[in-house]
Parts: structure tokens; sequence; C-alpha cells
């Protein structure tokens, strides 16, 4: 991939990372603590299939790369913001790496399929 069409990647996976975890946050704290969580992590994940086929990446590396790092941006932010009550602020460090494991391994099982559904269109072959 040539250098320069690398920073939109990095920019559409910062966008995407902060807008969704300026909504799970907002979420964690509107909903509170529960199951009603999954429902703008869902709405993360549909957002990210969109935004993805919309900007037709033809490399399934790269959409899996940006889905991946907006998840994990997204997660981070919630799990930051959970972090700082008052509940699990004496976490060891153990406690908070094995949280962070299971992040990334979530974001892995969501981007893979999502950047499979993301794939941009093929091109009709008899049209011009």
């Amino acid at each position: 991939m040539p250098k320069l069409a690398i920073h939109p990647l990095v920019s559409l996976t910062l966008a995407l990372g902060a807008l969704g975890g300026a909504t799970l946050v907002l979420a964690d704290g509107l909903v509170g603590n529960g199951k009603y969580i999954l429902i703008p992590y869902g709405l993360l994940v549909v957002g990210m299939v969109v935004v993805l086929r919309g900007e037709r990446i033809a490399a399934f590396s790269a959409r899996f790369a940006v889905g991946l790092g907006a998840f994990t941006i997204s997660s981070l932010a919630l799990y930051v913001a959970i972090a700082m009550s008052p509940t699990t602020a004496s976490l060891p460090l153990l406690g908070h790496g094995w949280r962070l494991a299971m992040v990334l391994l979530f974001g892995v099982l969501v981007s893979l399929p999502a950047a499979r559904i993301s794939a941009p269109p093929r091109e009709l072959a008899g049209s011009t």
C-alpha cells in the first residue's frame, strides 16, 4: 500500500474509535451497568461496517485493521471511564491485563466478519 494511502486509514480509525468511544461512554452513563451496553456495541459494529463499505477499501487487511483499531479504541475509552470508578480502582495489574486481552480478542472476533461484510461491491463485468 502506498505511503500516502496509510494516513487516511489512520485518521478513519481514530475518528471511528473516538466516535464509538464517546457513544459507549455516554451509553454506559445513561443506561448503567448490565447487558444493555451490548446495544451501543452492536450499533458501533453496524456503523463500522457501513463506513468501511462506504469508503470502498479494497484490501481485506486494511478493512480488518481499521475495524480492529476502531473497536479497540472505543472499548479502551469505555474501559478507562469504568476503571476510574472507585470500585475498580483497586484492581491489580493482572486484573486489568486479562480484561484488556479479552477486549482485543473480542475485537478480532468482531472485526473479521465485519471486514468480510464491508468488502466493496464488484463492478459488473459487461458495463462500461
